[in-house]
């Protein structure tokens, strides 16, 4: 094999023009997919699919459905609120990172720094900001209210 190699060296085989503009345009392909991958992915964080965002709507959803049957309704502290409805006297309060059910163990949302409740003309402001430095606010209809 060596010996052929020897005599004929016009036949050596190499990377041609086409070759590298064929390989460089592969690259580029590979390069576009995985700067689209990078910016999904980064993109990820703050859509819907964020741990913090999941935990803010269920704890929304829960307590709309809540305060729509409520009979009673009073804003105890800028942090805590209370409400009666056919389930009994329910509240909410901040605890230490959490929010949570007054005198109770049952957790609404983890991983808070502040909570303020505003109430006024049955709405309900509730402002919420996360230790990852996001801020939620929601407004709740509180209706059936006897202040």
């Amino acid at each position: 094999m060596c010996k052929q190699r020897l005599k004929h060296p016009q036949k050596e085989c190499g990377f041609t023009l086409l070759d590298s503009l064929l390989q460089l345009i592969v690259l580029v392909l590979f390069a576009q997919f995985f700067l689209l991958f990078y910016s999904w992915y980064s993109q990820k964080d703050n859509g819907m699919f964020n741990n913090n965002e999941l935990q803010w709507e269920i704890f929304v959803f829960q307590l709309q459905k809540e305060l729509t049957h409520t009979k009673q309704f009073s804003r105890n502290t800028i942090q805590n609120i209370s409400y009666s409805s056919d389930r009994g006297t329910l509240s909410v309060a901040i605890g230490p990172g959490e929010l949570k059910r007054g005198k109770g163990y049952q957790p609404l949302l983890f991983g808070i720094t502040t909570v303020k409740f505003e109430y006024s003309d049955y709405i309900l402001d509730a402002t919420i900001n996360f230790e990852n430095g996001k801020g939620r606010s929601r407004k709740f209809i509180v209706p059936n209210n006897t202040r």
